[in-house]
Order: C-alpha cells, then sequence, then structure tokens
C-alpha cells in the first residue's frame, strides 16, 4: 500500500498514482480530501459505517441519560418535559 500527498490538480490530470492519496492544494497547503484506490474501499466504508453507528449511539446514550426513558410506559404518556426534568433531579 502506497500512500502519497499529491496536488488536487496533479490527481485531476491524472499524474498520480497510487492506493492512497491525501489531495493537497498547492497555494494554501490545506488538505481538501483523500482518494482511496478500489482495493481498499470496502474496507474503509466498513470502518466509516462502524465509525458513524458509533458516534450515533453515543449521541442516544447522552440524550437517554438526560431525559430518561421518555415516551415510554404510562407514567409518561400526559407528561411535559418539564416535569420529567423535574422528577428526574428530585
Amino acid at each position: 500500500m502506497t500512500i502519497d500527498s499529491v496536488s488536487f490538480r496533479d490527481f485531476i490530470r491524472g499524474e498520480a498514482e497510487g492506493d492512497v492519496l491525501r489531495l493537497i492544494d498547492k497555494k494554501s497547503k490545506k488538505e481538501k480530501g483523500l482518494f482511496i484506490s478500489n482495493k481498499y474501499a470496502k474496507d474503509v466504508m466498513e470502518f466509516l459505517n462502524r465509525k458513524a453507528k458509533e458516534e450515533k449511539e453515543q449521541k442516544k446514550r447522552a440524550l437517554l441519560d438526560f431525559v430518561g426513558k421518555f415516551g415510554e410506559g404510562e407514567a409518561f404518556k400526559d407528561v411535559s418535559h418539564k416535569e420529567i426534568k423535574a422528577k428526574k433531579y428530585e
């Protein structure tokens, strides 16, 4: 596996080859993106999907910790969020 840094313009022109290419703007020297060959695309997509799921679960857990089990059961059916929050901190 080769990891190279190339300019965005060279990448568009097809002058750069490699498995993983870091695309860099020549003027500002900032990274513009990442090119991954088909050889590694499946592995990278699996990693990104797994990471997205983990982030979603963390947000969900944080929300449930704050709200509690909002909307579940008869106890919370006709209760406002302010009342639930007040009960949580009693």
